[in-house]
């Protein structure tokens, strides 16, 4: 059974994960099958934000990338917020530009983010990854048409608000397997692993590789 994972930082599976790499610290790990492109905001400097953006739209051709990500807004850690936000939203149209779906890291800066998806009104998909909000700000950022992906630590609640055809699950930096996240999941869900998987492939297919 394929257990997609749209992102991790380990291949274990090199053809049903995709591998979050940070601009300029694009691998070459010959098993690389899938990867995203992103500015991190941990790794952001008003200093360094110049050539991180350069260095992005240098490595966007890489035939490996499928996603723009993981780029984002966090309020505990990071450059000002004004720096964060002038590079998310570079990333965010250079996301409809290629026509390729943004993977979001999002710490303390919901209202923030959602303003700006408002702004630019996205065609392409904007999937918040490790979420771990609880129910009511998931049926917000549901409202507002964000994909949600899950990894090993989540709120049940929240879990079961969201649709299936706007899930998505990983591993992040976890030791966890793929398969236990997934059956994890499955379980609070209440279904079975086979609809489960077949969902979640089913929106992988959609966004990530759409004709």
């Amino acid at each position: 059974m394929d257990y997609f994972n749209i992102h991790t930082h380990t291949l274990v599976y090199p053809e049903s994960e995709i591998l979050s790499c940070s601009s300029g610290l694009h691998p070459t790990d010959p098993r690389i099958v899938y990867t995203s492109i992103g500015i991190h905001p941990w790794y952001l400097t008003e200093e360094n934000a110049g050539t991180q953006w350069h260095t992005l739209q240098e490595q966007i051709s890489n035939p490996s990338v499928i996603a723009i990500g993981e780029g984002g807004l966090d309020k505990l850690k990071g450059p000002s917020m004004d720096i964060q936000m002038k590079l998310l939203k570079q990333q965010a149209l250079l996301s409809e530009e290629k026509r390729l779906p943004l993977i979001l890291h999002c710490v303390k800066a919901f209202n923030e983010l959602i303003l700006l998806k408002k702004e630019i009104k996205p065609s392409q998909a904007w999937i918040i990854h490790g979420f771990r909000g609880k129910e009511a700000l998931a049926t917000d950022c549901l409202r507002h048409g964000f994909y949600l992906s899950f990894g090993e630590h989540f709120q049940e609640d929240a879990l079961r608000t969201v649709p299936l055809e706007k899930l998505f699950i990983e591993t992040d930096e976890s030791g966890t397997s793929i398969e236990a996240i997934y059956q994890s999941i499955a379980k609070v869900r209440g279904i079975s692993l086979e609809e489960l998987t077949e969902s979640v492939k089913k929106n992988v297919k959609e966004v990530f590789f759409k004709a």
